[in-house]
């Protein structure tokens, strides 16, 4: 499992989600994927510009990197793509490109190189802001605040 981020109250916000009727919820669901997803898509660019900052490998391993729809912000790093030189999946090169190591023509970092240090910036950066905003304009308009 990659870097994660936390939001307060999102998941009580979700559950509060349930409440309402099902045709509003399927409303009030797809209306916070839209959110999700913008946020999604601001963090999938940011982690590609970053790439260019890694191990060579790690623009490879860019290529993988999707979007889904979900009503929280969510990054895939596509684990069977193939994205090396001589044909390995993503799933095997992601985690090299992003700590080091001697197969991967960098040092080892703990700390990351590039996936880690974008996370931790977008966490308190513009995306999430909107995507907060987001959800609170789906719960103001459902009366759930």
């Amino acid at each position: 499992m990659g870097p994660t981020i936390e939001v307060d109250g999102l998941f009580q916000t979700l559950e509060a989600i349930k409440g309402l009727q099902a045709d509003l919820r399927k409303d009030a669901n797809a209306e916070i994927r839209v959110a999700g997803r913008e946020a999604a898509e601001h963090l999938a660019a940011d982690l590609r510009v970053a790439a260019s900052s890694g191990p060579p490998v790690a623009r490879r391993v860019a290529a993988a990197i999707r979007t889904k729809s979900d009503r929280v912000p969510t990054v895939i790093i596509r684990g069977t793509q193939r994205v090396g030189r001589r044909g390995a999946i993503a799933a095997k090169l992601v985690w090299g490109s992003e700590g080091g190591g001697t197969n991967f023509a960098a040092p080892k970092n703990a700390a990351g190189y590039w996936i880690a240090p974008t996370v931790k910036r977008f966490e308190s950066g513009e995306a999430l802001t909107i995507y907060k905003r987001g959800v609170y304009e789906v719960m103001r308009r459902y009366k759930l605040v």
